[in-house]
């Protein structure tokens, strides 16, 4: 096209200029109709290299969490009031709005809420307020949609108000009437239904507050989800879904085309540095620590032929001893990678002189740990004070740890006098807080059971958390903590993400991580047990169990592969008892239950696979604050227990949500394990999470890091900028954005401030060789800056730069100019994605296509890669699961550099095709809906 243009310019200035030789008086005009020639083609040519801003009118969606919001009741420490559906406070007990919490029965059937909380307040409040500070982008006609619960045969009465330059913009009463249909399957069966109402009105731009107001009394409790504010009329929200924000439409358009970006990194060796390598855990490679039955031990002192040989748990007891007593195969149980579990409530008898438990410790020096799940002992001195030296000698290698699974430690009942924290307190004074906290009360814990000082025992504790996961991973690690774990249940979104919190703070201090093994959805879980089972009126709010109920099969086992390979040292299951059952109706054999079926193929396969499963490669590292507090799936859901969601947590969320895309997008599907948890991320799960903490050891981690992005707010030590200059001069690429800029040098970024913020909607990537990119969308406002070395990369149309590049030694500074990566609707950009994906999208030394989730390792012989088919698996939390078997996947595996000599399948055994395609060697794979493959490339040297 440019071509052409030039060719039509050149033939048009000469027969103009022919003109003007052959007519002289005609030379003024015929000038004229040059200048509007050149003119004519300057723009032509402009039009066709830069993309025309997209109109005024481009649609705006801003989407504010009820949970998020601000003017909760609190108690007397800061904490939100909890009004949790299945109880159905009245305002005496939990006055205000206040946090819903997660969904039970009733919400999850229905999907679930839009994200993990909602707001709550009773139907005899009269009087309550929550609000949220918004910014509406431009002039127009707006639509307020709000996502609450509809009482089929009551109201729910609460007031959507709009304030903006202190004039009412809209008063608009919600659920005074019926929404939903009265005879609706959910109605009928829950008595409501989430569902979604609107408002209108006419907004100028500029600041605006929305508020959530009861003002009277109702006929039920009120409940409400989630509010957008959008100037797109003709949208109509349904179900949990969000609007296509411009990034996610952005990342989606671009990813089917198949666009291929260059790299912005260096040219590295691609090995796993040796700092990745795994712990062992108790000088081995990889162990499964068990629940075991006290009847096993009771059965110690029988012969051989009258008792089990090896350490168990299953239901019914009975029938597991009759089958295996004697028998040397056993499945599970057999395996040496399951050591003994024991429970706290029973240590003084375990380790009392002459047990058959210590007698088995002594006999074996298998390892051990100890579960201490809303558990305690009590023990005499002497018996407390032997079983201390017991575990701090002689059985010192032995003991794992103190297994706390959900919690720190089981101490919080003393955080009410303990626990010192107020609103007031920064996220750095409240994480120092909570340190204070657990220490002294772990200290006193363990003090009291052992009769002695004990000191609080950071290395020997397990904690295994689900919610706060994340924002207190690195936190326990710096605390002392050696072997920290991780629960997720199936309805927590990104599986992967997490991980990489938990195997980042890992690798950061040195440690090792466990997946405590939970197969919980909602308040059910799935389960073969008789004696766990709660099924039944009485407990349908709060907890049931069966073999319905839950999340899949499929999740249960890929939880297994995705952490064994993601580099966990160990697998804990949180039941233990539910891998055997003896099926009816009619007289069946005892056996394996479908769990224990899933639960030995895994055994069987870490046996075989322990010593060559290779560590993660993991080219990227989100670099946070030590004190970032962030989580998203939080119980009651603010972080750190009392801060306030801020612009820096929904910085996060946006960096995250691209980086695992289409995660957040998934999110909105209805509720179900092999969607949420499992995402078929477009980049891979190639992301570790490290925090700028001061100290040598943390600050050691980068340099094993193609890339580093840094994520939120961070407040720079002059240590920590002189390590990250060191980092990018050794070839490293970092991340940065000017929220972020205080105290690092113009120098090592190339730019200076200079203070004057503007608007825009659109952008264009002007690095070399790039493709045409239409990177418009939302209104945004970046910082202006004068370059100082460094190199536009991405630019308005007008030439300002929104990202920059700047040589530093080997590595290279990446700048964008828009703080937080976040446009006036607090979501991430279309460019800002697009500069991401320069970062992610060529990091691994593999381009995997086809819609799986992955995971690449390195091995002595060569790679590793995990895949799984994350689709057409749909198990409600409530129900069996529904399969569409036509749903396979082909998974093409392609190595960028080198040659492929062999593929090996390792779940099926089974040998692959390497085809050639010039220098390229390609495996591809086909994978069922939510299966696993599990595919080794031995590479020549």
């Amino acid at each position: 096209m440019a071509d052409r243009n030039r060719t039509t310019l050149t033939l048009t200035i000469e027969r103009v200029s022919a003109h003007l030789s052959l007519c002289p008086r005609s030379n003024l005009s015929a000038l004229i109709i040059l200048v509007f020639v050149v003119a004519c083609f300057l723009n032509l040519s402009l039009s066709a290299q830069v993309p025309a801003a997209p109109p005024p009118n481009s649609p705006e969606y801003l989407w504010y969490e009820a949970e998020n919001m601000r003017g909760f009741a609190t108690n007397p420490r800061g904490e939100p009031i909890l009004n949790p559906s299945w109880m159905n406070l009245p305002k005496l007990k939990a006055p205000g709005w206040g946090i819903n919490g997660p969904g039970v029965s009733a919400e999850w059937t229905q999907g679930g809420e839009s994200e993990w909380n909602s707001a709550a307040a009773s139907a005899d409040e009269t009087q309550a307020e929550i609000y949220q500070d918004i910014e509406i982008p431009v002039a127009g006609d707006y639509r307020f949609w709000v996502r609450y619960a509809d009482w089929g045969a009551a109201s729910e009465n609460f007031v959507l108000e709009v304030m903006q330059n202190g004039s009412q913009a809209d008063h608009h009463e919600f659920g005074s009437k019926p929404v939903v249909d009265p005879h609706d399957e959910v109605i009928m069966y829950w008595g409501w239904a989430f569902t979604w109402d609107r408002a209108s009105a006419k907004l100028q731009k500029g600041p605006a507050r929305i508020s959530l107001r009861i003002e009277k009394r109702a006929g039920a409790r009120r409940h409400v989800d989630c509010v957008l504010v959008t100037n797109d009329l003709q949208f109509v929200p349904a179900g949990r879904q969000k609007p296509d924000f411009a990034a996610m439409k952005y990342l989606r358009e671009s990813l089917a085309r198949g666009s291929q970006v260059s790299t912005l990194l260096s040219e590295a060796t691609v090995t796993a540095p040796e700092g990745w390598q795994a712990t062992k855990i108790a000088n081995r490679d990889f162990l499964m620590p068990w629940n075991i039955a006290r009847d096993f031990w009771s059965l110690y002192d029988k012969p051989l032929d009258e008792r089990p040989l090896y350490p168990f748990h299953a239901e019914p007891i009975e029938e597991f001893v009759k089958s295996y007593k004697g028998v040397r195969e056993v499945p599970i149980f057999s395996s040496k990678l399951v050591v003994p579990v024991i429970y706290i409530n029973y240590l003084g008898e375990y380790l009392s002189e002459g047990s058959p438990f210590l007698r088995y410790l002594r006999e074996t020096k298998s390892p051990f740990a100890v579960l201490i799940n809303y558990g305690s002992v009590g023990v005499s001195p002497e018996q407390g004070q032997a079983a201390w030296r017991l575990l701090r000698g002689e059985l010192r290698d032995q003991f794992l740890g103190w297994i706390s699974g959900e919690s720190v430690g089981y101490v919080w009942d003393s955080a009410a006098t303990d626990l010192k924290i107020t609103p007031a307190m920064n996220r750095n004074q409240l994480l120092e807080a909570h340190r204070t906290f657990y220490t002294n009360a772990l200290n006193r814990k363990w003090s009291t059971i052992f009769h002695t000082e004990t000191g609080p025992m950071w290395q020997e504790l397990i904690p295994a958390q689900s919610t706060s996961s994340t924002s207190f991973a690195h936190a326990l690690m710096s605390w002392g903590t050696d072997l920290i774990g991780i629960e997720t249940a199936a309805v927590q979104p990104m599986t992967g993400m997490r991980i990489a919190f938990t195997r980042g703070a890992a690798r950061q201090y040195g440690g090792k991580f466990l997946y405590y093994h939970a197969p919980n959805f909602g308040d059910s879980a799935t389960t073969f047990t008789r004696v766990q089972n709660f099924a039944g009126p009485d407990n349908f709010f709060h907890s049931r169990y069966g073999v319905t109920m839950g999340p899949s099969l499929s999740w249960y086992r890929k939880s297994y592969y995705l952490y064994y390979m993601s580099g966990a040292s160990a697998i804990y299951l949180e039941q233990g008892g539910d891998q055997f059952f003896k099926p009816g109706p009619g007289e069946h054999q005892f056996q394996l239950n479908p769990l224990g079926r899933i639960t030995q193929e895994f055994i069987g396969f870490a046996e075989k696979h322990a010593a060559d499963r290779g560590t993660p490669y993991i080219p990227v590292a989100f670099l946070l604050d030590p004190a970032h507090g962030w989580e998203m799936t939080d119980y009651p859901h603010w972080p750190l227990g009392i801060s306030q969601i801020n612009r820096s947590d929904r910085a996060l969320r946006e960096l995250l949500g691209a980086a695992y895309f289409p995660g957040m997008v998934v999110e909105g599907e209805p509720a179900s394990g092999d969607r949420q948890a499992f995402v078929s991320g477009a980049f891979g799960n190639i992301f570790d999470v490290l925090v700028a903490e001061v100290g040598a050891k943390p600050t050691q981690a980068l340099n094993k890091y193609r890339a580093v992005v840094v994520g939120g707010h961070i407040a720079w030590s002059p240590s920590w900028v002189q390590r990250l200059s060191e980092y990018v001069r050794v070839g490293g690429t970092l991340v940065l954005n000017t929220a972020q800029l205080k105290g690092v040098p113009e120098g090592f970024v190339g730019i200076r401030l200079t203070g004057v913020a503007t608007e825009t909607r659109s952008a264009v990537c002007v690095g070399p060789g790039e493709q045409h990119q239409d990177l418009s969308g939302q209104l945004f406002r970046y910082q202006r800056v004068d370059l100082k070395g460094a190199t536009p990369f991405i630019t308005t149309v007008s030439g300002d730069s929104l990202v920059t590049l700047n040589k530093v030694g080997k590595g290279l500074v990446i700048v964008s100019t828009l703080p937080d990566l976040l446009g006036l609707d607090e979501r991430i950009t279309p460019f800002a994605a697009h500069m991401l994906q320069h970062v992610f999208a060529e990091a691994s030394p593999f381009r995997i296509t086809g819609d799986v989730e992955y995971l690449i390792n390195r091995n002595a012989r060569g790679w590793v890669i995990t895949l799984m088919n994350n689709n057409d698996v749909f198990k409600p939390q409530q129900g069996m699961a529904t399969v569409d078997r036509s749903a396979a996947v082909r998974a093409v595996i392609q190595l960028r550099r080198g040659t492929v000599q062999a593929a090996n399948e390792w779940t099926s055994d089974r040998e692959l095709t390497v085809e050639r395609r010039g220098d390229i060697s390609v495996v591809s794979v086909e994978l069922a809906p939510g299966g696993i493959a599990v595919v080794e490339l031995v590479v020549g040297r």
